[in-house]
């Protein structure tokens, strides 16, 4: 790690940075330092037998701070001279003071910003009468920009005063974020997290509280907190506060800079954003609480991240993206979420068998003697669909059988006659379905190519599949059958009498957390629309049809509401392939009733709504009705 910035001979560095001066300079610094005393400087400029000590005018508050005072001491005259520049109207000025920083500086990020707005407008192409304060002050001018304090900014901007330090918020339980993480084995035990602004820092105190390494650091409530390089990286509703679009870009490379296994950045999304009382600013709003929100779309979110980082983003949840520098972390992770096998392991949970053990083995006594290691060692099985191997135990079982004397065959035959054999024969399947549904995107044009599989996988699909071959093969064959219009009428039906979707007029209509819950076919062209279209399985409402390759997907402000606000939605073709995005003002989705799971109570409460606005000729059997405006007057009339 080196810091400072080389013109001519000389180095300038910031006193914060002087340890990470080259080896001969230093030497040179250090005897400086102690001739010249106690004297009041921020900025060092460093040869290899001279040093001058200077002071700028508010180092940290002024994008290009004038020189004030320097005190020069030259080793080869053995002289010290003091020179006073702070009466002086043209003062020498500093540029890039970023570069005299530490390179994990938390002040990066806002420096660089500056700088890459001067470079953006030409201001460093000639550097002739750059160096002090009259000429660059009128190239500034002439640039259509001005300085305001530690900002650089269009001259016509007005100003605003921002307080970042507002938007921290103090939350019960975990970060939706964080919490996302671990259902998907981003964030593991054996994983350390640093959690880039993280606020009040309440993920970090739950992390801790079970056992994770968690650090985190916020500008604004952990200052003094540890900065330094972690498996995964949280910036968790972090750029979305910041109003400088370049300092939004360099605070995701510094975040990214931590990050050893991969990073998981959240945002506020504009179809969730209620702006009413906000004033625009920038590309965002400044709220009454003089707080900026930047809210993005999902697919803007996955662009951004992409092309600042120059790395796959992929989406993880809603307003939520990850990126990784593990491959092997990042496929096992886009598995899991498209999982049905994991939220049945989950729901199947480890309910023992009614009936106890014959009497010849319940002598051996393992249900009472390590009845935990048991549970867990099912547990493992249910997630995998098959019996766990000895290389696929946690460290906790492992060294538990070790200790108890007890081998994994003689624990698995325990767990056999103890619980429930049936309900893992149901996630067998489900599992081999989710390996058709990840193959079956593997070949899908535009897909993620990686040069090797996690090894996790890799078992698996030796175990269900017998060879990668075999499964490719059943995979080509599934994308095949999506064009056959008996296949797929057959799978909607599937789909609705599992009773997480619901068929009319050819379309089938599911929420995107059921997803799931249905046939690997449907699974496989929602993947397919994601890689057609970013971000896309993250709408909430889902359709498909009537024409099999043709998705559609709604973006709703209020999605829990019986008659959510469209905010946009999405259209995907897979045949061709492409996709339009569409935003919608004052549009209601109707019928809602149709994307819901049966069985739950509010289903059934919804679809009362539902037969209601049909019966009363408000809405049509395709959905179709009168705009939200026009909807309240109607309903006021008929109050």
């Amino acid at each position: 790690m080196q810091a400072g910035k080389r013109v001519g001979g000389y180095i300038y560095v910031h006193r914060d940075a002087t340890a990470l001066l080259p080896r001969a300079e230093l030497q040179v610094f250090e005897i400086a330092s102690a001739l010249v005393g106690d004297v009041d400087w921020n900025v060092a400029k460093v040869s290899r037998n001279q040093v001058s000590f200077l002071i700028y005018e508010d180092f940290d508050q002024h994008a290009f701070p004038a020189l004030l005072k320097a005190w020069t001491v030259s080793l080869s005259k053995n002289s010290l001279k003091e020179t006073d520049y702070s009466r002086r109207n043209n003062p020498p000025i500093l540029h890039r003071k970023e570069l005299l920083l530490r390179p994990d500086d938390p002040r990066q990020p806002a420096f660089k910003a500056i700088t890459r707005l001067a470079e953006e407008y030409g201001l460093f192409q000639e550097s002739i009468g750059i160096g002090t304060r009259l000429a660059w002050n009128q190239r500034i001018e002439d640039a259509g920009l001005r300085v305001d304090g530690g900002l650089l900014m269009n001259a016509h901007s007005k100003p605003a005063v921002v307080e970042r330090k507002k938007t921290a918020i103090i939350r019960p339980g975990l970060s939706a974020p964080v919490a996302l993480m671990l259902n998907l084995g981003v964030l593991r035990t054996d994983f350390s997290l640093f959690d880039y602004g993280c606020g009040l820092g309440r993920d970090i105190e739950i992390l801790l509280e079970n056992g994770f390494e968690a650090f985190g650091w916020d500008p604004g409530h952990r200052p003094d907190g540890l900065r330094q390089r972690a498996d995964i990286v949280n910036l968790g509703f972090v750029v979305n506060v910041i109003e400088n679009r370049h300092e939004r870009d360099e605070t995701l490379l510094d975040a990214w800079s931590y990050a050893d296994r991969g990073m998981v950045v959240s945002v506020m999304l504009m179809a969730k954003a209620d702006v009413s009382g906000h004033r625009p600013h920038g590309d965002g709003f400044i709220s009454s609480r003089s707080t900026f929100q930047k809210y993005y779309t999902q697919p803007e979110l996955l662009e951004w991240v992409a092309r600042t980082l120059g790395e796959t983003a992929v989406s993880l949840g809603v307003g939520i993206v990850g990126v990784f520098r593990d491959k092997v972390l990042e496929q096992e992770a886009l598995y899991v979420k498209r999982s049905r096998a994991t939220a049945l392991a989950a729901m199947l949970s480890v309910p023992a068998r009614e009936h106890r053990l014959p009497t010849a083995r319940r002598a051996e006594g393992l249900p009472e003697r390590i009845p935990e290691l048991l549970q867990s060692l099912w547990e493992s099985a249910l997630t995998l669909g098959r019996l766990p191997t000895a290389s696929e135990l946690d460290q906790v079982t492992s060294d538990g059988l070790a200790k108890a004397r007890v081998s994994l065959r003689r624990a698995l035959q325990a767990c056999a006659a103890l619980y429930d054999v049936s309900s893992l024969d149901e996630v067998a399947f489900a599992r081999r379905e989710d390996l058709l549904v990840h193959g079956a995107l593997w070949l899908f044009p535009g897909a993620t190519r990686y040069s090797a599989l996690p090894p996790s996988l890799q078992r698996d699909i030796r175990h269900f599949y017998g060879s990668n071959q075999a499964l490719l093969d059943e995979a080509a064959t599934a994308l095949k059958e999506l064009r056959v219009s008996e296949m797929v009428t057959a799978t909607f039906a599937r789909a609705a009498a599992s009773g997480a979707a619901t068929v009319h007029n050819g379309v089938l209509r599911f929420s995107s957390k059921n997803e799931a819950r249905l046939p690997a076919a449907i699974r496989i062209m929602v993947g397919c629309a994601d890689i057609v279209a970013p971000g896309f399985s993250q709408c909430e409402a889902l359709e498909v049809g009537p024409h099999p390759s043709k998705l559609k997907g709604f973006v709703c402000r209020d999605f829990e509401a019986p008659l959510p606000r469209i905010a946009e939605f999405l259209r995907v073709d897979l045949a061709k392939p492409h996709f339009s995005r569409h935003v919608v003002d004052d549009r209601v989705l109707y019928l809602k009733g149709r994307y819901m799971a049966a069985g739950d109570p509010a289903t059934e409460r919804q679809r009362e709504i539902d037969n209601r606005l049909l019966t009363a000729g408000v809405v049509d059997e395709k959905g179709h009705g009168p705009k939200g405006r026009d909807l309240v007057v109607m309903l006021s009339r008929k109050g």
